[in-house]
């Protein structure tokens, strides 16, 4: 049977692995911006459309990346405090890039997000483009910090020595 020191021990050699997958993931959903020539289409209806659709994927896998990442990193810098300081503090820079990236989406992203949901695509909302454009430098700063986040990740792997 596995003490509860050596499960410690196991999750603690882990935790940077699961950072470096859980902010790969992160990355490649929100880097690419896939979907972002239709975002920006000029018709409000083509916008509306693929912005509710495009809502109703990332408001589920977004939050989840998220949260393993910071929690992940968390963990890692953690695990690293003592034999890679300079790696931990890389993973807990990472962690904050997407702690940034969280508060940006909550404080912009999901109140317009919201309002969008409401709106039909054959009617036009006064105002959208402004609200349109808003999201969209608050998504620049959020696919920055995300890349960001990979950098971080990527320091921390190249710093971090194995153990002695």
């Amino acid at each position: 049977m596995t003490s509860p020191a050596d499960l410690a021990a196991r999750a603690a050699r882990a935790a940077p692995t699961a950072h470096d997958a859980c902010t790969a993931a992160l990355v490649l959903a929100v880097v690419p911006d896939l979907g972002g020539h239709r975002r920006r289409a000029p018709g409000f209806g083509e916008f509306v459309s693929h912005q509710q659709h495009a809502d109703t994927v990332m408001s589920r896998l977004a939050p989840a990346l998220s949260v393993a990442v910071i929690a992940t990193g968390t963990a890692a810098a953690a695990s690293l405090a003592r034999r890679a300081p300079v790696a931990a503090a890389w993973r807990a820079a990472g962690a904050a890039c997407v702690a940034g990236a969280v508060a940006l989406t909550v404080r912009v992203h999901v109140p317009f997000n919201r309002r969008l949901r409401t709106w039909d695509p054959r009617v036009e909302v006064p105002g959208w483009r402004e609200g349109r454009a808003r999201w969209e430098r608050a998504h620049q700063v959020r696919r920055a910090l995300a890349v960001l986040a990979g950098a971080c990740a990527l320091a921390a792997r190249r710093r971090t020595r194995a153990p002695r």
